[in-house]
């Protein structure tokens, strides 16, 4: 299931949902992992990995609220909110420290990505 399905037309998803969503692209990553590569368009891996892209960029709209193509503090904030995990400022701080590569003070969608997988 996708993230988007998961927010039940709410814009919200709870924490049940958000840890499902996570398990399902550590799945997708595997199968495309362990799955043989083939230029053939009916190549499952690279159906794992459209899913798996397809979920990524989800995710990362649901994070960047204000789709500027970064997650900034406060949109990272927002989204442990809403997913129910209340963290704290040295949490925060040590969340977009660990995901920030570039450090320049957001996630951009490569930081996000690379982070998940």
């Amino acid at each position: 299931m996708g993230l988007w399905k998961m927010m039940h037309g709410s814009g919200l998803i709870d924490e049940t949902e958000f840890l499902q969503w996570v398990a399902r692209i550590q799945a997708l990553k595997d199968d495309s992992n362990t799955s043989s590569s083939s230029s053939s368009s009916n190549n499952p891996a690279q159906s794992a990995d459209d899913d798996l892209t397809q979920d990524l960029v989800a995710a990362f709209r649901v994070f960047d609220r204000d789709g500027n193509g970064y997650i900034t503090r406060d949109e990272l904030k927002s989204a442990m909110d809403m997913i129910g995990e209340n963290v704290t400022e040295y949490q925060l701080n040590e969340m977009l420290e660990l995901a920030d590569a570039d450090k320049d003070g957001r996630i951009n969608y490569e930081e996000f990505a690379r982070l998940l997988l």
